[in-house]
């Protein structure tokens, strides 16, 4: 009994079936936090959003192309309507490459999103991107602006946006200030490989992704794993400490008994479950977590 390892050899195929392959050398714990990196970027599609507009994007709609606001309305129908976003993603999302990270995302939990499909077969010629932010099944449109290069990729204006609208999304910590000031165009190279916080306003503000470790791992990424490998090795303790009582269940249900326990690691409706295939039980463990949750299509 390993869920842990169980995990991982989902997350390989998982990653598998669109085309990515896990170094093998990786042990259980990166693949899984990179597993799970992956994920995020990619978005998850399969749950409905509620959308919602920043004042100052809906004051700049009416100025964008007709085309530009045609795809703006069919990324907020997909987002609503449990359809995929990735063809308006980078086309470097299913990379796992430390140099191709997406560092916006990773410490301020912002998204961008082309105004064309990037799933076509020719480099992208419209230079605007829409960024938003999402907080459990809302999604936040905070702006569009043209695509940053370099240190762009930190903006501070984003951010404001997100203050003036939503201060709920960001880690603001009123009256606390950084003693050494830090450039806004020092800010995307520092905040690659550490974590760290910048001034705002009368004070400063944390990453709302948590930051980066000096791996280049997003810190939010790994402290799920952290927690979801701690509840796998609890509750196989729990199992192999309670084994009398699920022999005992298993009886009173006329299963076919095992000799030996071997409970392993499958998925259902959301849930980590622990399924013994001999005697065909299962225990529920607990909900995964939210960027790997799954809703059926609406049609």
């Amino acid at each position: 009994m390993d869920f842990r390892h169980d995990f991982a050899v989902m997350a390989r195929e998982d990653i598998r079936c669109i085309g990515i392959a896990f170094p093998p050398e990786w042990d259980d714990y990166k693949v899984c936090t990179r597993f799970l990196q992956i994920k995020q970027r990619r978005f998850n599609s399969s749950i409905p959003y509620y959308v919602l507009y920043s004042k100052e994007l809906l004051q700049k709609l009416p100025l964008l192309s007709s085309d530009d606001q045609a795809v703006i309305r069919r990324i907020e129908w997909c987002l609503k309507n449990c359809y995929p976003i990735t063809p308006y993603m980078s086309k470097a999302i299913n990379t796992f490459s430390m140099k191709k990270s997406d560092y916006m995302l990773k410490n301020w939990e912002i998204y961008h999103l082309h105004l064309e499909r990037t799933d076509m077969d020719r480099k992208c010629k419209n230079p605007n991107l829409l960024f938003f932010q999402a907080k459990g099944q809302v999604v936040h449109f905070i702006d569009v602006k043209k695509h940053p290069e370099g240190n762009g990729w930190f903006d501070r204006n984003l951010l404001e946006i997100i203050y003036n609208n939503w201060p709920n999304l960001l880690m603001f910590k009123k009256g606390l200030k950084p003693t050494e000031t830090i450039p806004d165009n020092a800010v995307h190279n520092l905040t690659k490989n550490c974590v760290t916080f910048i001034p705002f306003h009368e004070g400063s503000l944390f990453p709302t992704g948590l930051g980066v470790m000096s791996s280049g791992d997003s810190s939010k990424a790994a402290r799920t794993i952290d927690s979801v490998f701690n509840r796998f090795v609890m509750w196989e303790k729990a199992i192999e400490k309670d084994e009398a009582g699920i022999r005992q269940e298993i009886r009173e249900l006329h299963h076919r008994m095992p000799e030996q326990l071997n409970f392993s690691l499958i998925i259902e409706n959301n849930y980590f479950v622990a399924y013994e295939e001999y005697a065909q039980i299962k225990l529920r463990m607990f909900k995964l977590p939210l960027i790997l949750q799954k809703q059926e299509r609406k049609r």
